[in-house]
């Protein structure tokens, strides 16, 4: 009987023990946060981390002076020349409009594999982009033609590129010396769309990230800062823009003027610095303006 208790007590301290080492169910909502994380899709580009917010003054009215034609592009007239100046840079839906009338045209920025190699989302208020010098003025041509025949032009009236001559004008550069775009490029260096100091203020306009003055990553809406004397939008910043002229006589690229969204360095951002390219290019960084020229 005495054994008899004895194996008893240690097979219920054996029990007792294998009850200890078996671990507990866990609860359902103790899963680890790493798995959490796993089940979310990778961010997208646009879903980064901005730089800090900075203040801008957008254009919400249209000047009562402006000229807005059928595609509500404003146009103020410029002192002394013959031209009236679109406020701000062609936009994605003003290309557009063109695009879809013109269905036999190469629409690159349409097809997929074009579009998508900006890299970046552009909203219809953004500035339009990947277009050659000869897109943009094939775009003028059109636009003309179209306001022409619905009588919201005047014969002699037409769209067309700016000149580099027009452009000096309203960035406050009527005064340069030189012979050609290139040459005229080397001057002024101490006068930038912001004013005489270097580095831009906060809310300069859509330059480069590491000057950390604008909130965006890539191009802006169309006015988002302060206009110019001229009341025009973005003459520096947020794309480059085609001119009508050669940079050189002597040389194929056209001239291309103001800085844009990814542009941090000294020289590029002054206001009578000319780069270019050939007509045929097509950058993320380059768009273009339009004036309406009357003779």
């Amino acid at each position: 009987m005495g054994q008899f208790l004895l194996v008893l007590i240690a097979a219920l301290a054996l029990a007792g023990c294998g009850k200890k080492t078996t671990p507990a169910e866990p609860e359902s909502n103790a899963a680890p946060k790493v798995a959490e994380d796993q089940l979310k899709p990778p961010e997208d580009e646009s879903k980064k981390p901005e730089p800090p917010k900075v203040e801008t003054k957008t254009a919400s009215k249209i000047p009562a002076n402006a000229f807005v034609n059928s595609l509500g592009m404003p146009f103020l007239p410029v002192p002394e020349t013959k031209v009236s100046f679109c406020i701000w840079e062609t936009r994605v839906k003003d290309y557009a409009a063109y695009a879809d009338a013109n269905t036999e045209i190469n629409d690159h920025w349409k097809e997929p594999a074009q579009f998508k190699s900006r890299g970046f989302k552009q909203p219809d208020s953004h500035p339009v982009v990947m277009i050659s010098w000869e897109d943009a003025n094939a775009f003028c041509e059109w636009l003309t033609k179209k306001e022409l025949e619905n009588g919201l032009i005047k014969a002699g009236q037409k769209y067309r590129l700016p000149t580099d001559a027009e452009w000096s004008i309203v960035v406050g550069l009527a005064q340069e010396t030189g012979d050609t775009p290139e040459s005229k490029s080397k001057g002024n260096w101490g006068i930038y769309p912001w004013g005489k100091t270097w580095s831009p203020p906060k809310g300069a306009g859509n330059y480069g990230k590491d000057l950390k003055v604008d909130a965006f990553n890539y191009t802006s809406p169309v006015g988002s800062f302060e206009a110019n004397e001229f009341g025009l939008h973005d003459m520096g910043g947020n794309v480059h823009e085609w001119c009508e002229d050669k940079r050189n006589p002597n040389e194929l690229p056209r001239v291309l003027r103001g800085g844009a969204w990814p542009d941090s360095i000294t020289i590029i951002l002054r206001s009578s610095f000319r780069s270019g390219n050939t007509p045929g290019a097509r950058v993320a960084d380059t768009g273009f303006r339009c004036v309406l020229e009357s003779k």
